[in-house]
């Protein structure tokens, strides 16, 4: 696999250009002159995917850069539904964020994602419905996020073609051997909020678990000479259960350093074994860390 074949696979994350996110983001939420910058290099580059979501606060961001540069026919959306979570009316909602969505992208959306296994188990309930919006609006089809393998074996009956969002990197690998229904699979987490490719500490309320975890994690890639980045893309991106992957970043730089990757001479099984570090779920999960 070339270069060329992975930038076909990169679906640029947008989680940061809305909030502070991420354990090894130092420098906080990005500028929206850098954001900009973030786009147009991804742009400049070839890279017409993005995943969004209202709840990463990016949407209108997009949607502006989208419609500047007359992007509405090139680019490929994924956005997400909110939590369902205490909500009542669930057909009304889903319309409701939707439509919300729609109107400020401003062009179609791909995949649309829900927030997590248990809100698409609805799918399985009210299929009729979903037909419908997916007549309705321009959406292509339908998707999930989620976290553990089991998600997936219990939406394995669901008639639509759903596409997955699941967590993978070289320390959490828990989806290799999971076989999913038809449909597209994307990548996330594969640098684990930042702290797989940056060595310069992490957030002060990160706990010391995960400060040990940087520290080991890196001084093992010193050890063998595998770049952090190319490391952490090379695993992903020539990983067989991988369709598409989400790269995030928090500055132009960043980007930058992603696209002149060196494609690793050392993408093999055994030179991840080098590095593998067993870790309880705790540490690779980013939802147990508080």
């Amino acid at each position: 696999m070339n270069f060329s074949d992975i930038k076909k696979k990169m679906v640029l994350g947008t989680a940061q250009f809305g909030q502070d996110y991420g354990i090894a983001n130092l420098s906080g939420k990005p500028s929206t002159r850098e954001v900009f910058d973030i786009l147009n290099m991804a742009l400049d580059k070839g890279i017409r995917s993005f995943d969004t979501a209202p709840g990463y606060g990016s949407e209108i961001i997009l949607g502006e850069f989208i419609a500047a540069n007359g992007l509405q026919d090139e680019v490929i959306v994924l956005t997400k539904t909110p939590s369902l979570e205490g909500v009542m009316d669930h057909d009304k909602f889903v319309r409701t964020c939707l439509e919300s969505s729609l109107e400020k992208l401003g062009c179609p959306v791909d995949v649309l994602f829900f927030h997590n296994s248990a809100d698409s188990e609805l799918l399985l309930k009210n299929t009729k419905f979903f037909e419908n919006l997916l007549q309705d609006y321009p959406v292509r089809c339908l998707g999930t996020s989620v976290y553990d393998p089991e998600e997936v074996e219990r939406l394995a009956c669901c008639q639509f073609e759903l596409s997955f969002q699941f967590p993978l990197n070289v320390l959490d690998r828990r989806f290799e051997q999971v076989k999913m229904p038809m449909g597209k699979r994307y990548a996330r987490s594969i640098f684990l909020q930042g702290l797989l490719v940056s060595e310069d500490g992490l957030r002060p309320t990160a706990p010391e678990e995960l400060f040990n975890l940087q520290k080991v994690y890196h001084r093992k890639l010193a050890d063998h000479h595998f770049c952090p980045i190319d490391f952490a893309v090379s695993f992903v991106a020539c990983n067989d259960v991988v369709d598409f992957f989400l790269l995030g970043v928090d500055s132009a730089k960043q980007l930058k350093d992603v696209l002149n990757l060196k494609l690793c001479e050392h993408n093999n099984i055994d030179n991840y074994k080098k590095i593998q570090l067993n870790y309880a779920k705790k540490w690779i999960d980013p939802r147990l860390w508080n």
